[in-house]
């Protein structure tokens, strides 16, 4: 069993016929028992290219039941009602839940960052703020007085 599970990591199915229970099967790695190429089985006729079948080994024993036909179309056999309308439910005589308002998913306005915070992320307070566009510290680039003058002077 262990050989075989070993052995079938090496075939490939490349085309299923399943109206013919027929496939083509190609191997990847050599296993020693077969050659390099591709293989068409025929599941019905039991025969093969590589003339595995012809050795009359039965399949259905490397297969578990519940892969069989009739197990598959017995699934499908049992019938099922369909739900009644909404409007025809009795009504519900269970317990009121009532929902934990911190609980609730915002979806409004800027999405919460989820990622965890280290100490590489804490700003230096001691640091003083410093201008983009004229790289003077004590401002940002909203309160500098160049601002307009630096715009104009670029274009």
């Amino acid at each position: 069993m262990e050989r075989n599970l070993r052995d079938s990591k090496c075939f490939t199915v490349t085309l299923f016929d399943r109206h013919q229970s027929e496939y083509t099967n190609a191997e990847t790695m050599p296993t020693g028992t077969f050659s390099l190429g591709t293989y068409r089985v025929f599941l019905q006729d039991r025969t093969c290219n590589c003339g595995y079948f012809q050795s009359r080994l039965d399949w259905s024993i490397y297969v578990d039941e519940v892969y069989t036909m009739q197990k598959v179309f017995r699934v499908y056999q049992i019938g099922f009602m369909p739900p009644i309308l909404e409007g025809l439910w009795p009504p519900y005589d269970g317990p009121t839940v009532i929902l934990d308002p911190s609980s609730r998913h915002y979806r409004d306005g800027r999405l919460r960052s989820t990622r965890i915070r280290n100490n590489m992320d804490e700003a230096d307070l001691n640091r003083s703020k410093r201008c983009e566009p004229c790289r003077q510290p004590g401002h940002t680039c909203r309160s500098c007085s160049q601002r307009g003058s630096t715009a104009a002077g670029s274009s």
